[in-house]
């Protein structure tokens, strides 16, 4: 999983603000969501849904700084790359993986695995 081109092929495909607008909408109506829940709750299935929908909410805020970074840069279809040239198989991939999301705190994992081996790769060099 690449978050960084899931968030390039979205932008592509529905355009920018759209995408950053979607972003900040799963960052801040999920953990506040999953806090209402927190505070409401008693049971321990109650605390599990409200983590559950926190930790959603963390799981985009990679996907919203990459946006941010990408529409800065004007850069998704760079990002991208070759793989645009069949944009059909470049879709069923991206959502694909877009199912990832709904694995909590599945997203930062890659994200930070991604710029750590990035900077190893840099340092090598």
């Amino acid at each position: 999983m690449n978050p960084r081109k899931l968030a390039a092929i979205d932008i592509v495909f529905l355009g920018s603000k759209f995408i950053i607008s979607e972003f900040a909408a799963g960052v801040l109506l999920s953990i506040a969501f999953g806090a209402f829940i927190l505070m409401r709750g008693h049971s321990i299935w109650q605390l599990a849904l409200g983590v559950y929908f926190i930790s959603l909410g963390i799981n985009y805020i990679p996907l919203l700084v990459y946006a941010n970074a990408i529409t800065r840069g004007q850069s998704a279809r760079t990002e991208l790359g070759d793989e645009l040239n069949d944009k059909r198989r470049a879709m069923v991939k991206y959502r694909r993986q877009s199912v990832l999301l709904l694995i909590p705190l599945l997203v930062p994992i890659f994200a930070l695995a991604r710029d750590w081996h990035k900077k190893i790769n840099a340092t090598s060099t």
